[in-house]
């Protein structure tokens, strides 16, 4: 063979070579391109209230975690420090960036959720309100999620005036089961986390409905602790220093009855005895007390919806828009007592809640959304046995 024939030979098979490599790089590169464009995890930017590093907001956004990793979602979360001027702004920094997230959480803290909502319709970025909806006058103004604002998804809320109630409830029932006869009144000191977030507003009305079923809690006094530990442990203490009566403590949560435990405590009187109190949260401390009986119970559970929101954009990227139940999705708070703290304890006392399968409670396999305890335990238990 010559050697110019063998150079033709040569630089054909280069061409053929190049020619296949194009073509198969043209063939494959749509599927490719369609494979990255599923397999897209949503943004998903929660700005957070409180503090990243302990508390009820790090409670919410762990569950958040744990579910958004489970569920294919990309999470961000700010956290506010329990300063609304800080939650607002950050908030605000979100909603401007370009890279925008495929969907925003807000919480209507010190009710300054409505105008970041506002904001987050006019940037086109669709928005959920977790735990802390608008209030009734804000409603008056914006209407309910999907109506004026398109891009209001919709609300994650529990039942805080049940809680509200119960806990107060709580107070009573324990004097009827320590005391047989007729039960004497019952100072009482009420410590509300603050006076303008709906959690704690509604809380108050289903405490205001118990005093009014349950005439012999005579509340004394009425104070805002702007959900502080260390706040309602020096109004405690100044209060029994006073030589005021106090026989109950209504604690809108519990680092506020952790707090009113330990002035009662170095005031020299046993909590669950002299002085009943009750709190909110399920804090792993305030079950410890529960379960000794230095608190009659710790209503909560409504830290999980930080898991649950994320099921409702899981049904709702995956065609089982959660409006078909209603935009408005609530919630039952559980009360945790002797009667069910330990089981509680025995499956997530370590916090562990990777161990729960998210995908349960979509609407893909199930007709209605099942928040509850019950239904948390009966699929961590499953996951056990298989």
């Amino acid at each position: 063979m010559s050697l110019v024939v063998f150079r033709l030979l040569t630089m054909f098979r280069l061409q053929f070579a190049v020619l296949l490599l194009i073509f198969l790089s043209i063939s494959v590169a749509p599927i490719v391109n369609a494979d990255l464009q599923n397999s897209k995890l949503h943004k998903v930017v929660f700005i957070s209230p409180g503090h990243s590093g302990h508390g009820f907001w790090k409670a919410v956004t762990d569950t958040m975690n744990a579910a958004a990793e489970q569920l294919g979602f990309q999470l961000e979360v700010h956290h506010a420090d329990r300063q609304w001027v800080t939650m607002v702004h950050k908030a605000e920094n979100v909603i401007a960036r370009p890279d925008k997230p495929d969907f925003l959480i807000l919480v209507n803290e010190y009710q300054q959720g409505a105008r970041l909502l506002a904001l987050a319709e006019k940037a086109d970025i669709p928005t959920i309100m977790l735990l802390n909806s608008l209030t009734p006058d804000q409603r008056v103004i914006y209407g309910k999620p999907r109506e004026r604002l398109k891009n209001w998804l919709g609300s994650l809320t529990p039942d805080n005036k049940i809680a509200g109630y119960e806990m107060a409830k709580s107070l009573v029932r324990d004097v009827n089961i320590r005391e047989k006869n007729k039960p004497q009144p019952i100072p009482l000191l009420t410590f509300a986390g603050d006076n303008t977030s709906p959690a704690s507003l509604y809380r108050l009305q289903g405490l205001d409905r118990a005093l009014n079923d349950f005439p012999m809690l005579k509340e004394q006094r009425r104070f805002s602790v702007n959900w502080s530990k260390d706040e309602a442990y020096k109004r405690t203490r100044l209060w029994l220093q006073s030589g005021q009566k106090l026989g109950a403590v209504w604690a809108a949560n519990d680092a506020i009855g952790l707090g009113s435990i330990k002035a009662i405590r170095e005031a020299g009187l046993k909590p669950g005895h002299d002085v009943r109190v009750s709190g909110l949260n399920w804090s792993k401390e305030a079950i410890k007390h529960v379960i000794n009986g230095e608190m009659t119970l710790s209503h909560g559970g409504h830290f999980l919806a930080g898991a649950w929101v994320m099921v409702m954009l899981y049904d709702y990227v995956h065609g089982h828009d959660f409006k078909a139940i209603s935009t408005e999705v609530h919630f039952p708070m559980t009360a945790m007592t002797q009667a069910n703290a330990s089981d509680y304890l025995k499956h997530f006392e370590s916090q562990q809640w990777s161990k729960v399968n998210f995908k349960e409670f979509s609407l893909a396999n199930t007709p209605s959304y099942q928040f509850t305890l019950a239904k948390l335990l009966q699929s961590v238990r499953q996951s056990v046995h298989k």
